[in-house]
C-alpha cells in the first residue's frame, strides 16, 4: 500500500508540473496590434499601391560574440486587400501567435494586383516596396517607394 501511495504522489507531482509548464507557455503568447501607415519615402520614386498589400514581420536576431551578425527570421505575414490608391495607407495588424513577442522586428511591404505571393516578384512589375524596424507598442510610419524589378 505504501508503494501505491508513493506512486500516486509521483504522478500527481508530474501532472502539477506539466500544468505549470503549460500555463506558463500559454501566457507567453504574443497578442498585440501593430498600427501605422504607409507613407511616401522622400527622394525615391513615387509609390503606386496595388490591390493587395503583403506586410511581413521578421524577427531581428543577433548572434553572439564580437563578430556576430544580424539575421532575420520570418515571424508573421499578412496579405491585405487594398482599396486605397494614394498614400498614406493606414494599417492595423493583429498579431496572435503562441510565440513570444520578439524584442526587435522589421516590417517589409510589397504590393501586387494578385493575391498570389509569387506575383510579388513577377518580371517587369512596378510595385510598392519598403520597410523599417518597428516596435509593437508605437504608431509606425513605414516609408515606401516604387521600384523596377527585372530578373
Amino acid at each position: 500500500m505504501g508503494n501505491m501511495t508513493t506512486f500516486a504522489s509521483a504522478i500527481a507531482a508530474v501532472v502539477i508540473s506539466l500544468a505549470v509548464v503549460i500555463s506558463t507557455s500559454a501566457s507567453s503568447a504574443c497578442k498585440k496590434t501593430l498600427r501605422g501607415e504607409l507613407v511616401q519615402s522622400p527622394d525615391r520614386p513615387l509609390a503606386s499601391p496595388r490591390k493587395f498589400l503583403r506586410l511581413t514581420l521578421s524577427e531581428i536576431v543577433r548572434g553572439d560574440g564580437a563578430n556576430a551578425r544580424e539575421s532575420m527570421q520570418d515571424f508573421q505575414t499578412f496579405m491585405v486587400p487594398n482599396t486605397i490608391t494614394t498614400l498614406p495607407i493606414p494599417f492595423a495588424l493583429n498579431i496572435d501567435t503562441p510565440k513570444d513577442c520578439p524584442s526587435e522586428l522589421r516590417l517589409s511591404v510589397g504590393t501586387s494586383d494578385k493575391d498570389d505571393p509569387i506575383s510579388f516578384f513577377s518580371h517587369g512589375d512596378f510595385h510598392l516596396t519598403g520597410g523599417k524596424k518597428v516596435h509593437l507598442d508605437e504608431f509606425e510610419r513605414i516609408p515606401v517607394y516604387s521600384q523596377w524589378r527585372s530578373f
